[in-house]
């Protein structure tokens, strides 16, 4: 198709796409294409409308495609026919009033409780490394606060007060909030606790951490509990979440600990009680099907 080739040759030499980001356009649209002469027995995608181009999205959910391929598509269309316009070729675009598809929320990975007090409890596996007792703490302040990596690199002797046992952290927009800590951690904590206006932890060298650095030394031990695809630091957050939740903790006070703006940012981890509740309801529940036999 001649449009098709010149669009090619716009998102070539005027919009200097790559040449991956092109291909991809007109992969779409040739898929596009086979659908609408499917359907239409014509090859002029200018007489395509809104009603044909819903059709193909709907055999692309169909089919099972994810929500990002198929935006993904409806973009490279959008594209095309916004060409057409600009060129003068159709006055409205069939795609105008096309939305993009709601993408699901993937559920947040985290590491089960036993998991996390096995490697915290696994002294040897942190003794074997020189920088053993630093990355142990790192681990361990991470799962004990749910705080971001920024917010674990960024707090300083002085944001802890031994005291009230707390940690003072800025998140995100400058926000300041305080973290309580358990009286243990505090004292583990104290060793790297020197002048107050000096980073928390520290690299060999004596410099502030990096995101880098911490991302590696999570990744390394997380990696030893086999539990989640991405060993990362933001696992350890929901894992913080995912055990206050498990333990009764109420939504909103674990919102304020993790520093979120609104709830709807907290009630992804709702979904971490699901199991708890099935075995509890199975174990409690006269009809539930675990207790038939006994009940027999």
């Amino acid at each position: 198709m001649d449009d098709l080739i010149k669009f090619e040759e716009y998102l070539k030499y005027e919009r200097r796409y790559s040449p991956h980001t092109i291909k991809a356009y007109l992969t779409d649209l040739n898929e596009f294409l086979v659908h609408y002469q499917a359907e239409t027995r014509s090859d002029n995608l200018l007489e395509a409308d809104s009603k044909i181009i819903r059709h193909w999205i709907s055999s692309l959910r169909s089919s099972g495609e994810e929500a990002t391929s198929i935006n993904r598509k409806i973009s490279s269309l959008r594209s095309f026919y916004k060409w057409l316009m600009i060129t003068g070729k159709i006055k409205v675009s069939p795609v105008i009033s096309l939305q993009n598809l709601k993408k699901p929320k993937r559920l947040p990975e985290f590491v089960p409780e036993h998991k996390m007090n096995e490697l915290l409890d696994n002294n040897e596996l942190f003794i074997e490394d020189k920088d053993g007792y630093r990355n142990r703490l790192i681990i361990e302040l991470f799962y004990d606060t749910g705080v971001r990596e920024t917010e674990l690199i960024n707090i300083k002797c002085k944001d802890i007060d031994k005291g009230n046992l707390t940690i003072r952290v800025f998140g995100k927009g400058g926000k300041t909030r305080l973290i309580p800590i358990s009286r243990t951690l505090c004292e583990r904590l104290e060793p790297l606790m020197t002048d107050g206006d000096q980073y928390l932890f520290l690299t060999d060298k004596g410099r502030q951490m990096y995101p880098r650095l911490v991302y590696r030394i999570v990744h390394k031990y997380l990696e030893t509990t086999n539990s989640v695809n991405q060993n990362s630091p933001h696992v350890l957050r929901h894992s913080f979440a995912t055990s206050l939740l498990n333990n009764g903790a109420d939504l909103n006070a674990i919102k304020t600990l993790l520093g979120h703006a609104n709830l709807n940012a907290t009630q992804i981890y709702t979904h971490t009680t699901y199991e708890k509740l099935n075995r509890i309801y199975k174990q409690a529940h006269p009809r539930a099907e675990n207790n038939k036999e006994e009940n027999l």
